[in-house]
Protein backbone atom coordinates (compact mmCIF):
# COMPACT_ATOMS: atom_id res chain seq x y z
CA UNK A 1 0.00 0.00 0.00
CA UNK A 2 3.34 2.39 0.77
CA UNK A 3 4.17 1.63 -2.18
CA UNK A 4 1.67 1.89 -4.42
CA UNK A 5 0.91 5.62 -2.80
CA UNK A 6 4.77 6.17 -3.60
CA UNK A 7 4.18 5.59 -6.93
CA UNK A 8 0.94 7.28 -7.43
CA UNK A 9 3.04 10.85 -5.74
CA UNK A 10 5.66 10.53 -8.30
CA UNK A 11 3.95 10.44 -10.92
CA UNK A 12 1.46 13.09 -10.49
CA UNK A 13 3.99 15.74 -11.67
CA UNK A 14 3.91 13.24 -15.25
CA UNK A 15 0.20 13.30 -15.77
CA UNK A 16 -0.39 16.94 -14.90
CA UNK A 17 2.38 17.73 -17.30
CA UNK A 18 0.98 15.63 -19.83
CA UNK A 19 -2.73 17.09 -19.36
CA UNK A 20 -1.51 21.00 -19.34
CA UNK A 21 0.43 20.35 -22.73
CA UNK A 22 -2.70 19.22 -24.10
CA UNK A 23 -3.63 21.85 -26.86
CA UNK A 24 -7.22 23.74 -25.78
CA UNK A 25 -9.23 24.21 -29.01
CA UNK A 26 -12.22 26.99 -28.88
CA UNK A 27 -15.84 26.78 -29.46
CA UNK A 28 -16.35 28.23 -32.44
CA UNK A 29 -20.01 28.67 -31.97
CA UNK A 30 -20.44 30.27 -28.33
CA UNK A 31 -20.48 33.71 -29.79
CA UNK A 32 -23.03 32.69 -31.88
CA UNK A 33 -25.23 30.72 -28.84
CA UNK A 34 -24.85 33.31 -26.95
CA UNK A 35 -26.21 36.10 -29.63
CA UNK A 36 -29.35 33.59 -29.32
CA UNK A 37 -30.04 33.26 -26.21
CA UNK A 38 -29.55 37.18 -25.91
CA UNK A 39 -31.68 37.35 -29.05
CA UNK A 40 -34.49 35.41 -27.52
CA UNK A 41 -34.33 36.81 -23.73
CA UNK A 42 -35.10 40.11 -25.78
CA UNK A 43 -37.88 38.21 -27.41
CA UNK A 44 -39.38 37.22 -24.38
CA UNK A 45 -38.98 40.68 -22.57
CA UNK A 46 -40.67 42.17 -25.64
CA UNK A 47 -43.61 40.10 -25.55
CA UNK A 48 -43.87 40.00 -21.51
CA UNK A 49 -43.69 44.33 -21.83
CA UNK A 50 -46.59 44.13 -24.72
CA UNK A 51 -48.69 41.48 -22.30
CA UNK A 52 -48.22 44.00 -19.48
CA UNK A 53 -49.24 47.43 -21.75
CA UNK A 54 -52.81 48.75 -21.01
CA UNK A 55 -54.72 47.45 -24.52
CA UNK A 56 -56.51 50.48 -26.28
CA UNK A 57 -60.48 50.32 -25.62
CA UNK A 58 -63.34 51.81 -27.76
CA UNK A 59 -66.41 53.47 -26.74
CA UNK A 60 -69.18 55.87 -27.73
CA UNK A 61 -70.70 59.24 -26.03
CA UNK A 62 -73.17 61.51 -25.36
CA UNK A 63 -72.08 65.04 -24.81
CA UNK A 64 -74.24 67.67 -22.88
CA UNK A 65 -72.61 71.56 -23.56
CA UNK A 66 -73.86 74.78 -22.35
CA UNK A 67 -72.07 77.90 -24.70
CA UNK A 68 -72.12 81.44 -23.95
CA UNK A 69 -70.75 84.26 -25.33
CA UNK A 70 -70.98 86.84 -22.60
CA UNK A 71 -72.06 90.64 -23.66
CA UNK A 72 -69.30 92.19 -22.89
CA UNK A 73 -67.26 89.99 -25.17
CA UNK A 74 -69.28 90.25 -27.61
CA UNK A 75 -68.91 94.30 -27.26
CA UNK A 76 -65.29 94.21 -27.64
CA UNK A 77 -66.34 93.89 -31.24
CA UNK A 78 -69.59 96.00 -31.66
CA UNK A 79 -70.14 99.40 -29.68
CA UNK A 80 -73.67 98.14 -28.37
CA UNK A 81 -75.80 94.75 -28.90
CA UNK A 82 -78.70 93.39 -27.25
CA UNK A 83 -77.39 91.16 -25.03
CA UNK A 84 -74.99 87.80 -25.12
CA UNK A 85 -75.60 84.74 -27.21
CA UNK A 86 -76.21 81.83 -24.50
CA UNK A 87 -77.65 77.92 -25.88
CA UNK A 88 -77.25 74.66 -25.18
CA UNK A 89 -75.37 72.06 -27.54
CA UNK A 90 -75.81 68.48 -27.83
CA UNK A 91 -73.86 65.95 -29.80
CA UNK A 92 -72.16 62.50 -30.24
CA UNK A 93 -68.52 61.10 -29.25
CA UNK A 94 -66.68 58.23 -30.84
CA UNK A 95 -63.63 57.58 -28.01
CA UNK A 96 -60.38 55.33 -28.08
CA UNK A 97 -58.71 54.96 -24.67
CA UNK A 98 -55.10 53.97 -24.16
CA UNK A 99 -54.10 53.69 -20.32
CA UNK A 100 -54.80 57.50 -19.52
CA UNK A 101 -54.77 58.97 -22.82
CA UNK A 102 -57.94 59.58 -24.96
CA UNK A 103 -58.71 60.48 -28.44
CA UNK A 104 -62.21 61.96 -28.72
CA UNK A 105 -63.95 62.91 -32.17
CA UNK A 106 -67.17 64.17 -31.79
CA UNK A 107 -70.13 65.64 -33.96
CA UNK A 108 -72.26 68.54 -32.00
CA UNK A 109 -74.95 71.37 -32.95
CA UNK A 110 -76.14 74.43 -31.15
CA UNK A 111 -78.03 77.17 -31.97
CA UNK A 112 -76.51 80.67 -31.89
CA UNK A 113 -79.58 82.32 -31.61
CA UNK A 114 -79.51 85.93 -29.95
CA UNK A 115 -82.12 88.42 -29.05
CA UNK A 116 -83.22 90.07 -31.51
CA UNK A 117 -82.72 93.94 -31.42
CA UNK A 118 -80.61 97.26 -32.69
CA UNK A 119 -76.23 96.13 -32.97
CA UNK A 120 -74.43 99.29 -33.04
CA UNK A 121 -70.66 99.00 -34.61
CA UNK A 122 -67.14 100.16 -32.89
CA UNK A 123 -66.77 103.95 -33.60
CA UNK A 124 -70.54 104.62 -35.19
CA UNK A 125 -72.41 107.35 -32.26
CA UNK A 126 -75.91 105.96 -33.55
CA UNK A 127 -77.64 108.85 -34.48
CA UNK A 128 -75.86 110.32 -37.26
CA UNK A 129 -77.03 109.33 -40.45
CA UNK A 130 -74.64 106.56 -41.59
CA UNK A 131 -73.52 105.83 -38.68
CA UNK A 132 -76.57 104.10 -36.95
CA UNK A 133 -77.26 100.87 -35.83
CA UNK A 134 -78.60 97.50 -37.46
CA UNK A 135 -81.66 96.07 -36.29
CA UNK A 136 -80.31 92.34 -36.38
CA UNK A 137 -83.02 89.10 -36.37
CA UNK A 138 -81.71 85.92 -35.57
CA UNK A 139 -83.24 82.85 -38.43
CA UNK A 140 -82.47 79.85 -37.22
CA UNK A 141 -78.53 80.29 -36.73
CA UNK A 142 -76.18 77.74 -35.04
CA UNK A 143 -73.87 75.56 -36.18
CA UNK A 144 -73.00 71.45 -36.59
CA UNK A 145 -69.24 70.90 -35.80
CA UNK A 146 -66.90 68.19 -36.34
CA UNK A 147 -63.71 68.07 -34.28
CA UNK A 148 -61.17 65.56 -32.03
CA UNK A 149 -59.87 66.19 -29.11
CA UNK A 150 -56.93 64.84 -27.49
CA UNK A 151 -57.38 64.35 -23.33
CA UNK A 152 -54.99 63.40 -20.59
CA UNK A 153 -56.07 61.82 -17.21
CA UNK A 154 -54.85 62.21 -13.75
CA UNK A 155 -55.84 59.27 -11.41
CA UNK A 156 -56.31 60.66 -8.10
CA UNK A 157 -54.26 57.77 -5.56
CA UNK A 158 -56.67 54.86 -5.91
CA UNK A 159 -59.80 56.49 -6.15
CA UNK A 160 -62.27 56.22 -9.04
CA UNK A 161 -61.54 60.06 -9.87
CA UNK A 162 -59.01 61.65 -12.57
CA UNK A 163 -58.08 65.29 -13.69
CA UNK A 164 -59.12 65.69 -17.18
CA UNK A 165 -57.17 68.03 -19.33
CA UNK A 166 -56.78 68.64 -22.79
CA UNK A 167 -57.34 70.71 -26.00
CA UNK A 168 -58.39 69.71 -30.00
CA UNK A 169 -59.46 71.56 -33.29
CA UNK A 170 -62.16 71.15 -35.56
CA UNK A 171 -64.82 72.70 -38.01
CA UNK A 172 -67.85 74.02 -37.65
CA UNK A 173 -70.82 74.20 -40.31
CA UNK A 174 -72.96 77.32 -39.84
CA UNK A 175 -76.50 77.44 -40.40
CA UNK A 176 -79.11 79.61 -40.68
CA UNK A 177 -79.05 83.15 -41.25
CA UNK A 178 -78.65 86.63 -39.09
CA UNK A 179 -80.96 89.34 -41.19
CA UNK A 180 -79.55 93.03 -40.92
CA UNK A 181 -82.01 96.23 -41.57
CA UNK A 182 -81.17 99.87 -41.50
CA UNK A 183 -83.06 101.99 -39.07
CA UNK A 184 -83.56 105.59 -37.50
CA UNK A 185 -82.76 106.81 -33.83
CA UNK A 186 -83.68 109.99 -32.13
CA UNK A 187 -80.99 109.44 -28.97
CA UNK A 188 -78.56 106.82 -28.29
CA UNK A 189 -81.05 104.58 -26.10
CA UNK A 190 -80.65 102.42 -29.21
CA UNK A 191 -82.35 99.80 -27.52
CA UNK A 192 -84.70 101.32 -25.19
CA UNK A 193 -86.92 103.02 -27.75
CA UNK A 194 -84.49 105.60 -28.86
CA UNK A 195 -84.55 103.44 -32.58
CA UNK A 196 -86.78 102.51 -35.04
CA UNK A 197 -86.45 100.56 -38.31
CA UNK A 198 -86.28 102.71 -41.14
CA UNK A 199 -89.51 102.68 -43.53
CA UNK A 200 -87.42 103.86 -46.23
CA UNK A 201 -84.67 101.43 -45.62
CA UNK A 202 -82.08 100.77 -48.55
CA UNK A 203 -80.94 97.34 -46.48
CA UNK A 204 -83.84 95.64 -45.22
CA UNK A 205 -83.51 91.98 -44.29
CA UNK A 206 -80.10 91.90 -45.67
CA UNK A 207 -78.22 88.49 -44.83
CA UNK A 208 -74.94 89.52 -42.52
CA UNK A 209 -71.61 88.27 -44.28
CA UNK A 210 -70.68 85.24 -42.17
CA UNK A 211 -68.60 82.81 -43.48
CA UNK A 212 -69.90 79.63 -44.59
CA UNK A 213 -67.20 77.37 -42.62
CA UNK A 214 -65.71 78.71 -38.84
CA UNK A 215 -62.93 76.94 -37.03
CA UNK A 216 -63.71 75.78 -33.96
CA UNK A 217 -60.46 75.42 -31.16
CA UNK A 218 -61.03 73.61 -27.67
CA UNK A 219 -59.13 73.87 -24.19
CA UNK A 220 -61.11 71.91 -21.35
CA UNK A 221 -60.37 71.45 -18.07
CA UNK A 222 -62.47 68.95 -15.85
CA UNK A 223 -63.27 65.65 -13.64
CA UNK A 224 -63.89 62.46 -14.44
CA UNK A 225 -65.71 59.72 -12.62
CA UNK A 226 -65.26 55.66 -13.53
CA UNK A 227 -68.38 54.04 -11.35
CA UNK A 228 -67.64 50.72 -13.39
CA UNK A 229 -65.13 50.26 -16.07
CA UNK A 230 -67.53 50.31 -18.89
CA UNK A 231 -69.33 53.82 -17.73
CA UNK A 232 -67.16 57.18 -17.41
CA UNK A 233 -68.94 60.66 -16.21
CA UNK A 234 -67.16 63.69 -16.91
CA UNK A 235 -67.79 66.95 -15.66
CA UNK A 236 -65.62 69.68 -17.50
CA UNK A 237 -65.62 73.53 -18.76
CA UNK A 238 -63.75 75.56 -20.94
CA UNK A 239 -63.28 77.06 -24.54
CA UNK A 240 -65.21 75.64 -27.32
CA UNK A 241 -64.41 78.77 -29.77
CA UNK A 242 -66.60 80.09 -26.79
CA UNK A 243 -66.71 79.34 -22.99
CA UNK A 244 -68.69 76.27 -21.99
CA UNK A 245 -69.61 73.84 -19.40
CA UNK A 246 -70.64 70.66 -20.16
CA UNK A 247 -71.48 66.85 -18.80
CA UNK A 248 -71.01 63.50 -21.11
CA UNK A 249 -70.87 60.69 -20.66
CA UNK A 250 -68.97 57.28 -22.13
CA UNK A 251 -69.63 54.03 -22.27
CA UNK A 252 -66.40 51.58 -22.83
CA UNK A 253 -66.58 48.38 -24.57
Amino acid sequence: MLLATALMIGMAPTIVSAQSSDPVIPDEGAPDRAEEINSRQIEEDLADAQKLAPKARYGVGLRLRYVTIPKFIIEQFFEEVTAGISSPGVGIDFVRRKGNFELTVGIEYESLNGTDGFWLEKGDDGVTPGETPDFVEFNGFGWVTLDANFVFHKPLGNSKFSLRYGGGFGLGLMLGEVLQTDSVCTSRDINGGGCMKDPNAQQANDPADIPPVFPVVNVLLGAQFRPTPQVVINAEFGIRTAPFIGLSGQYMF
